[in-house]
């Protein structure tokens, strides 16, 4: 046997042995059915996602999820104040990510989406297959994926508020913290950045957004880029 065959063999049971990329087992809610369906048909195109489970009934996430055990749940913003609220303490019971769909970045449904504990957002006006790969791997990595959109609604919303009062100053800690938050890194990242524990890291954080007075992790890094605490990221770092 030559040379060359015996490297040819060698890389082919190199690639035999790789691991496979694990998928994303992902459940999605709403309320209008062809929605639901464009989302079914979107989500079993993409590699990264494994199964899909379509639900209907904002009253039964609890019920639903314990039996899907999704990774990921799609929930819409135009579930009412209470049922989305009661969805997303179910999620978090179960342990899996949030995308936030909402219909359009118009500033009604901004404001209402800043002020909810999610890990993501998408679009309904403009979805599209690599919108939302890119949004469920985003996810998945313990990222925060924000379509551009809403991103320049956020802003305009900080800068049509004025400056925030943001009390004390940060420490050194909480600023790095907050230059990984914007750069849309975990908890978890975090702290493997800052070389401590992700306890330390949450704490941190939730001085944070304490500090600057903020509902969650997307205003704090869109305030912390619009006053100019934090440089901006580039944007496929926010996207």
């Amino acid at each position: 046997m030559s040379e060359h065959a015996i490297h040819h063999h060698d890389v082919i049971n190199l690639r035999d042995h790789q691991p496979a990329t694990r998928t994303m087992n992902v459940a999605v809610f709403h309320e209008d059915a062809v929605i639901r369906c464009g989302l079914k048909t979107l989500l079993h195109s993409l590699p990264a996602v494994g199964s899909v489970q379509v639900l209907d009934d904002p009253h039964s996430v609890r019920e639903s999820l314990t039996r899907c055990q999704p990774d990921i749940v799609v929930l819409p913003a135009s579930f009412e104040a209470g049922p989305l609220q009661e969805a997303l303490d179910a999620v978090r019971r179960v342990g899996a990510k949030v995308l936030l769909m909402l219909p359009n970045a118009v500033r009604d449904c901004v404001q209402r989406a800043s002020r909810l504990n999610v890990d993501g957002f998408l679009l309904e006006s403009g979805l599209t297959e690599e919108s939302l790969t890119h949004a469920v791997r985003a996810v998945a990595c313990g990222e925060m994926p924000i379509p551009p959109s809403l991103v320049r609604e956020l802003m305009s919303e900080v800068k049509s508020g004025g400056r925030r009062d943001r009390g004390p100053q940060l420490t050194p800690r909480e600023e790095a913290a907050l230059t990984l938050l914007v750069h849309g890194m975990s908890n978890k990242q975090i702290a493997h950045r800052l070389g401590i524990s992700e306890n330390g890291a949450k704490r941190h954080v939730s001085n944070v957004l304490a500090k600057l007075n903020c509902p969650n992790r997307t205003v704090a890094a869109v305030i912390a880029v619009k006053e100019g605490l934090i440089p901006a990221p580039a944007p496929s770092a926010v996207l």
